[in-house]
């Protein structure tokens, strides 16, 4: 299993470019990702026209939120988290 440490460089909750918000995930089966991908299409055709999807592609399962952590401790933090996994 895929154990990825995703940064987010754009995203509007790092209040400096020192800092970057980051997660832990995991990437699902296929499978699964085609499932979603099923039912998305299927919940569009109905009265959730207002919601904003997802690719499938791109969803993952989140184990941990670490929030915005020092952009120089990402590298520390990544080997850390693969050594765990």
């Amino acid at each position: 299993m895929e154990v990825r440490v995703k940064m987010d460089q754009g995203a509007e909750m790092s209040h400096s470019p020192e800092q970057i918000r980051s997660f832990i995930s995991i990437e699902l089966p296929e499978e699964a990702k085609e499932e979603l991908a099923r039912l998305r299409r299927e919940l569009e055709r109905d009265e959730h026209k207002f919601v904003k999807w997802v690719n499938p592609d791109g969803i993952h399962l989140t184990l941990k939120f670490l929030g915005n952590i020092p952009s120089k401790r990402v590298t520390e933090i990544t080997e850390a988290i693969k050594e765990a996994a």
